[in-house]
């Protein structure tokens, strides 16, 4: 993930709150093992939505989520 979304996902993370970022996600101690466990999951047929790692602004961890657009990032800036 290039530095500027994640700078993006940590600053819509701060508006959207830290239980629905973090809350009870798991906590990966990289990126790697993030995306690793994400593409895991978005192999299986059963996974709705593309999944992604996403660094937390909580907790300085990283975590498995919905993967979000740039526009979807930005748009949670604007509100």
């Amino acid at each position: 993930m290039n530095e500027d979304i994640q700078k993006l996902h940590i600053q819509a993370g701060l508006v959207i709150g830290q239980e629905k970022i973090c809350g009870k996600k798991i906590n990966y101690a990289t990126e790697d093992k993030a995306a690793a466990y994400a593409e895991q999951m978005n192999s299986k047929a059963s996974t709705r939505n593309t999944l992604e790692g996403y660094p937390c602004a909580f907790c300085q961890g990283w975590h498995v989520g919905k993967e979000m657009s740039r526009s979807e990032l930005e748009s949670y800036l604007l509100d």
